[in-house]
């Protein structure tokens, strides 16, 4: 493909190791009060460290800290000034299930937010930075299944069919520079770390305060077929420590998806009939049990309200729960519409709004979870697989993207109600999309399982592009031919601002 594609006009035109190099972001492990919360890992520090960690922060910090609050977006607006003030006797308040906090009362309207200048998305050309690509066959399939940037934004996880996990890295030269050329040579991707497991992986999540300079948070967790919840190392793909979820014949199963809480202190595991909940610095198989009717296929949490999670179902619903309660007054509430199985679910903004999509469904369902009798908004994607298709929002809110079974790339503009604006980026199924958190980078990545006719003495094979013919045997003789794309790959594309090029 062209190294950039136009995205101001028509959408629907078609080294080093930075683990050790990355600038230092804030760390998100200060709550509103001043106080410094630290996952129990097993990080190393000195008497004097951990005695100045124990003290209070000076007055002056703590009223800088208190200042910033949750970004107020259109998404509000539009909830607002669809429903106004009236509330409806039918809906449970949230807040009701929660306890009041210090930071909550603490928390002034109008507060500016933290300094900094915000990150501009999808504003020109996108222009391709790298590209990384997979073969594959008829006998063995290797196709990629989403891509996750870690939370400092220096590392891109890509999980692949029959071949492990990949980390790859962000190129060098994008921390030195606000924007890049048109014309940007493209970067070789590799793969900084690779755990080569097999079978297919279910679900994997970065710790959520990893930072790359402080090797000890430097972590995810997987999950995959026939064996526990694994913690990878990320600067040298070593296996840290294992979370077993067992059954009541006490056999290892499998978690479907994982979540960790916004402090990284505990990680939820959803199975076939419950929600176990282990402690981060506590591996092994002692866990708290929450039992529910459903298998959980993916997991997401409110940062206002940590005692609750909301879970999709592979029966194609959304139910919320509190954590508190017990597991016989069933959830919260359940929200319906969409009519497969649930695939991702994220929330957005200041928590008050939350997205869902499902497989072989077509839309991404946008709830306000304040009155949430019916959905706000529906984004339609083509999704025609039981794949999961992956969607992303920019951090302030404005832009929504998901993939799409075509291999196109879709962008909504969340500040007004227009269509879809779709970009044609890969030959195969698109199925998955990741924002980079700290800087204007977007990654995708594609593939997806082929179905072949296993009585064809032969098939047409696409590897990435380049059409070739495995065992070609003259048409004549083979009325059964087919014919099969398969693009494997993950591309990372600058949204940001872009220069002309020199000449």
């Amino acid at each position: 493909m062209d190294a950039s594609v136009d995205l101001s006009t028509s959408m629907c035109d078609g080294d080093e190791s930075m683990l050790n190099h990355n600038v230092n972001f804030s760390s998100t492990m200060i709550t509103s009060a001043g106080d410094i919360t630290v996952p129990k890992l097993s990080v190393t520090l000195s008497e004097a460290e951990i005695l100045k960690l124990r003290l209070p922060q000076p007055a002056g910090d703590a009223a800088a800290l208190d200042a910033s609050v949750p970004m107020e977006t259109s998404l509000e607006a539009r909830s607002s000034q669809e429903y106004g003030e009236e509330e409806s006797g039918r809906v449970i308040d949230i807040d009701d299930t929660v306890e009041r906090t210090s930071a909550d009362v603490q928390d002034v309207p109008g507060s500016q937010a933290p300094e900094g200048a915000p990150l501009e998305f999808f504003h020109g050309k996108l222009v391709e930075l790298g590209r990384r690509c997979w073969t594959s066959s008829t006998e063995v399939q290797h196709y990629t299944k989403g891509c996750y940037w870690s939370p400092d934004g220096t590392c891109l996880l890509v999980p692949i069919h029959l071949d492990g996990m990949h980390v790859m890295e962000l190129p060098t030269d994008l921390y030195s520079t606000p924007t890049v050329q048109q014309s940007r040579h493209l970067t070789k991707l590799q793969s900084a770390v690779h755990v080569p497991e097999g079978g297919t992986v279910y679900d994997c999540v970065w710790f959520p305060h990893m930072n790359s300079q402080q090797p000890d948070s430097c972590f995810w967790l997987a999950t995959r077929q026939h064996e526990p919840i694994h913690m990878w190392d990320a600067f040298d793909g070593s296996l840290r420590c294992s979370y077993s979820g067992y059954d009541a014949v006490d056999e290892v199963m499998a978690a479907i998806s994982l979540a960790f809480s916004h402090d990284g202190q505990k990680v939820y595991a959803g199975y076939k009939r419950c929600i176990k909940i282990f402690d981060t610095s506590r591996p092994g198989r002692l866990c708290d049990d929450y039992p529910v009717k459903f298998a959980i296929s993916c997991i997401a949490q409110n940062s206002e309200h940590s005692h609750t999670l909301t879970c999709g179902n592979w029966h194609g619903y959304v139910q919320h729960f509190d954590l508190r309660c017990s597991p016989k007054e069933g959830p919260l509430f359940t929200l319906g519409g969409h009519k497969g199985g649930i695939t991702q679910l994220r929330y957005a903004g200041n928590g008050c709004h939350l997205f869902s999509g499902a497989r072989k469904c077509g839309k991404i369902l946008q709830w306000d979870m304040r009155n949430y009798k019916m959905p706000l908004v529906e984004f339609q994607r083509h999704v025609d697989t039981n794949q999961r298709i992956q969607f992303d929002i920019t951090t302030d809110c404005r832009w929504l993207t998901s993939g799409d079974t075509r291999g196109v790339l879709n962008v909504w503009d969340l500040t007004g109600a227009g269509e879809a604006s779709v970009l044609p980026l890969h030959s195969d199924c698109c199925n998955g999309v990741g924002l980079n958190p700290v800087l204007p980078v977007l990654a995708t990545s594609s593939g997806q399982y082929h179905f072949t006719d296993q009585n064809a003495e032969t098939d047409n094979v696409t590897l990435n592009g380049s059409a070739t013919v495995v065992e070609a045997v003259p048409p004549e003789t083979s009325p059964h031919q087919l014919e099969m794309v398969y693009e494997n790959a993950v591309v990372l594309l600058w949204c940001g601002k872009v220069q002309p090029s020199e000449h």
